[in-house]
């Protein structure tokens, strides 16, 4: 996720993705990657978004995904909670 042509990707790709197949609610697809419901997406929960998003390949998408997390994880735990994925990915006022 370093260049500004991949964040641009990610948004676009994860937007919709999110407006497909989950009518646009943020909140149902971070449900849907916290696969095993701890509230939060780890590093292999990610890559199934990315996959599902069309993002990458099957030998990137882990490259992706750490970037995602270095980026994203304000607290530093190694996953992306709500609030880090809602300040990430969903529309501002939606």
């Amino acid at each position: 996720m370093a260049s500004e042509e991949n964040r641009r990707e990610l948004d676009e790709k994860v937007t919709a993705l999110v407006a497909i197949r989950f009518g646009g609610d943020y909140r149902a697809a971070f449900a849907r990657y916290d696969a095993n419901g701890d509230g939060v997406i780890s590093k292999d929960e990610l890559k199934a978004l990315l996959a599902d998003a069309g993002i990458g390949s099957g030998l990137t998408r882990w490259a992706w995904a750490n970037g995602i997390i270095e980026a994203v994880d304000t607290n530093r735990d190694g996953v992306i909670d709500w609030a880090e994925f809602e300040a990430v990915f969903q529309p501002t006022g939606g």
